[in-house]
C-alpha cells in the first residue's frame, strides 16, 4: 500500500562513558635512601679517620641505588635521575677515601721511613768505633790487627826499610781488599815514610797482598815495606780509607 511509513525502532539509551584512570607509579625509596647515604659518604669522605664510615655509606648507597635503578627501569617507579645522583655520590665517597687515606699512608710511611732511618743513623754512630787502639782494634769496615814491625832488606835504592804485617778481617757485605778499605801510615819522627820498592823481595814479602780481595767475614795477611828515615822508633796507623775525621784508628809504636 502507497504511504505506507514503518514504525521507527526506539533508541536505546547508552551508558555514559568511565574515565580510565591510570595508577600512579611511586617514587622511588631506594633511592632517596641511596642519596642520603651517599650525601654522607661523601661529606665525610675528605676527613680522615672518620672516613672510614664514609666508604661503608659509600657501598651501601651504590646497592641502594642499584636497586632504584632497576625499579626505574623496569617501570615499576619513577626516580630514575634520584637512582642516578645516589650512584654518583656514592662512588665519589669511595674514591675520595681510598684517595685520602692512600696519601695519609704515604705520608705516614714516609715519616716513619725518614725518623727509622735518622734512627738507625744514630744507633750506627753509636756503634762506631772512636779513638785510638793500640795494636788491634775495629774500624768502620774491617777487624785490623797491627801484628809486626821489623827491620827488613834494603829498597831498590840500597835505602834500609821497615816491613809491616797486618792481619784484617773484611766486615763488609762484599768482596773487598786490604788496599781498597784500609789506609795504613808509617811515621818516623812525626814525618810519613815513603812505601818500599825491592829490587829482591825480602822474606815473607808479598807485593800483592794489599790487592787480594778476601770475603766477607774472612780473614787476610797484608805486607807492606815502607823506606826508613834513621834508627828511631816508628809509628804504625791504619785508618778507613775514606774515614777523613780518623774517627777509628789502630796505631802502635815499634822500635826498629
Amino acid at each position: 500500500m502507497s504511504g505506507y511509513i514503518a514504525p521507527q525502532q526506539p533508541i536505546q539509551p547508552q551508558p555514559p562513558l568511565q574515565p580510565v584512570y591510570q595508577e600512579e607509579k611511586g617514587l622511588t625509596v631506594c633511592g632517596i635512601v641511596g642519596v642520603v647515604f651517599g650525601a654522607l659518604g661523601f661529606v665525610l669522605s675528605f676527613i680522615p679517620i672518620i672516613n672510614n664510615i664514609a666508604a661503608i655509606f659509600g657501598f651501601i648507597g651504590v646497592i641502594l641505588a642499584i636497586v632504584a635503578l632497576v625499579g626505574t627501569f623496569r617501570g615499576k617507579k619513577r626516580g630514575k635521575a634520584l637512582a642516578i645522583v645516589a650512584a654518583v655520590l656514592s662512588v665519589l665517597a669511595i674514591v675520595i677515601t681510598l684517595a685520602m687515606q692512600s696519601a695519609a699512608s704515604k705520608a705516614i710511611d714516609e715519616a716513619t721511613g725518614v725518623s727509622s732511618s735518622q734512627s738507625s743513623a744514630k744507633d750506627s754512630a753509636k756503634n762506631q768505633p772512636k779513638g785510638d787502639q793500640d795494636m788491634e782494634g775495629d774500624l768502620k769496615t774491617m777487624h785490623v790487627k797491627i801484628v809486626s814491625a821489623v827491620r827488613s832488606n834494603n829498597d831498590y835504592n840500597n835505602q834500609p826499610t821497615v816491613l809491616v804485617t797486618f792481619e784484617w778481617t773484611n766486615n763488609t757485605d762484599k768482596n773487598s781488599s786490604f788496599a781498597v778499605l784500609a789506609s795504613p801510615q808509617v811515621f818516623q819522627n812525626g814525618q810519613a815514610l815513603d812505601t818500599a820498592i825491592y829490587s829482591e823481595n825480602p822474606a815473607g814479602y808479598d807485593s800483592n797482598s794489599d790487592f787480594a780481595e778476601v770475603q766477607p767475614g774472612a780473614t787476610g795477611t797484608v805486607t807492606i815495606g815502607y823506606t826508613l828515615k834513621d834508627d828511631s822508633e816508628v809509628t804504625v796507623d791504619v785508618t778507613d780509607l775514606f774515614d777523613l775525621n780518623d774517627s777509628a784508628k789502630v796505631v802502635h809504636k815499634f822500635t826498629v
